[in-house]
């Protein structure tokens, strides 16, 4: 009851003052909503409906389209590693390419990035990528230094 607790304070800051910082000192994305999937969150950023919406979509319209394969591959990747409890998605591609693109994950009530200017910073990023292998996921690195790019491995 105490780690809901804590989990729920947690996630307000996130709502509210975005505040919590990682190891490496990068800053939580603004949660804009949320869904649940095999006990792990699901946090799309304020980004993820803009780019759904000049896509000419709505949110709605773009989970579905990207494809429950992945979504249900990602969740559970996510679920298998032992102290990951969301998910931060900045946007949904599901016009020609169905693929989430993804800033990083809570764990252990942390916000980790992926950053590509490094080596993974820890065994739970690392731990994350091998799940993703497992469920057929590819993760690949994008431009941009703090997301990753993630689709059904072969599409």
């Amino acid at each position: 009851m105490r780690r809901l607790i804590s989990a729920l304070i947690i996630i307000s800051s996130f709502l509210t003052a975005d505040l919590l910082l990682a190891a490496e000192t990068a800053k939580a994305p603004h949660v804009a909503f949320s869904s649940k999937y095999r006990n792990v969150d699901y946090f799309f950023t304020d980004r993820a409906e803009a780019e759904a919406i000049a896509d000419g979509a709505n949110y709605d319209f773009a989970i579905r389209e990207v494809g429950w394969d992945l979504i249900s591959a990602v969740g559970r990747a996510c679920s298998s590693v032992r102290n990951i409890q969301a998910i931060f998605i900045d946007r949904i591609n599901f016009k020609e390419r169905h693929s989430l693109v993804v800033l990083g994950v809570l764990a252990d009530l942390e916000f980790l990035a992926f950053n590509i200017d490094s080596a993974l910073p820890n065994n739970t990023l690392k731990e994350l990528i091998s799940a993703f292998e497992r469920e057929h996921v590819s993760v690949i690195r994008l431009a941009e230094a703090s997301s990753v790019e993630l689709l059904i491995s072969g599409k």
